[in-house]
């Protein structure tokens, strides 16, 4: 059984790290004043946007592996979509990365992911911080499908974040929106706030893009270019300052999907690559020998638990599907 604890509380030991993330944390806003002062009329918060999330909801959703505190490597936030972390990563990465003695810490959304993705994103902004006071060391970002456009939003628009982000890694995600969601919201003119979103063209990810990417952490994008729900492919995954890579371009051919990303070997040994090494994943540290298998060591193989687990991140929850807009949520003031 994976031993976990609650994030809820940070040690009083852990102030050590304050005085250099304030340092950092005071370079960074001020290489980034110009973008501030265009999104923003009236001079930013060095902390950002105040979260309005309430505080014990924020502590509730992040568990964490019983290692934090004594941390020897960053730390890994994984964030999932459309799920909870037990059903994303509970039977991969939050036993993979662990077995590599990689402390964890993942986030369990209250509505599952499909509310809107800028009250997600202070979920993540909250966990980082912690994190990092906890451990005393930076925070990789890790996740899936959107998971990751949670993380990067909270990224670019805290402006404390990038100092404590080392590394950011993504999973099949949807940086130019997916073709899917926007003809099926489209079409229905009813979708849950995440789904409008992440479909080509949102206000969402064009705010995201107006951006550049926040100084300081490492970017990574993996994907499949036979992904049935990212598309199209490699457009649609593509980051621009990130290191792009498709499973296919270490494995031709590869029949990877959308949901079999998280659990696959050559995917797995693209993050650990990234982990492993300062900068983003380099495809051509990947031994092309991993074609020859196919799931990521140390999974909890219950194939219908993961199966069922797959199944349920294809379907909108009937709760979740009455609480569908007709329209994509506005932009924050922060963000416009």
């Amino acid at each position: 059984m994976r031993l976990q604890k609650s994030c809820s509380v940070i040690r009083k030991g852990s102030m050590r790290i304050r005085s250099l993330v304030l340092a950092s944390a005071v370079a960074i806003i001020f290489s980034y004043a110009p973008g501030a002062a265009s999104a923003q009329p009236v001079l930013a918060d060095p902390a950002g946007p105040p979260l309005t999330v309430a505080k014990a909801d924020l502590d509730e959703a992040l568990t964490c592996t019983t290692d934090l505190h004594d941390a020897t490597r960053d730390p890994v936030l994984l964030t999932p979509a459309f799920a909870t972390d037990q059903q994303s990563f509970g039977w991969n990465y939050l036993q993979s990365l662990p077995a590599e003695g990689i402390p964890v810490c993942s986030l369990s959304l209250p509505d599952e992911g499909y509310g809107d993705l800028q009250i997600a994103a202070q979920y993540v902004v909250h966990a980082v911080r912690t994190m990092a006071a906890d451990s005393g060391r930076q925070v990789v970002m890790m996740g899936h499908q959107h998971g990751p456009l949670d993380e990067l939003w909270a990224l670019t628009f805290w402006p404390d974040l990038p100092a404590l982000v080392s590394d950011f890694i993504s999973l099949a995600t949807p940086y130019n929106g997916t073709d899917s969601a926007r003809s099926g919201c489209d079409d229905s003119q009813e979708c849950p706030p995440a789904n409008w979103q992440i479909a080509t063209g949102s206000k969402f990810l064009t705010a995201l893009a107006a951006r550049p990417l926040p100084a300081g952490p490492s970017y990574t994008s993996i994907f499949t270019t036979f992904d049935q729900l990212i598309y199209p492919q490699p457009h649609a995954s593509t980051l621009a300052g990130a290191a792009n890579i498709a499973v296919q371009d270490i494995c031709p051919l590869r029949p990877v999907e959308h949901f079999d990303i998280i659990g696959d070997n050559v995917a797995f040994h693209l993050v650990l690559d990234a982990l492993d090494h300062d900068g983003p994943a380099v495809r051509e540290r990947i031994s092309d020998n991993l074609c020859f298998s196919t799931a990521m060591p140390n999974l909890r193989y219950d194939a219908r638990a993961a199966i069922t687990g797959l199944k349920y991140l294809a379907q909108v929850p009937r709760h979740l599907i009455d609480d569908s807009v007709s329209a994509e949520p506005d932009l924050a003031t922060y963000a416009r």
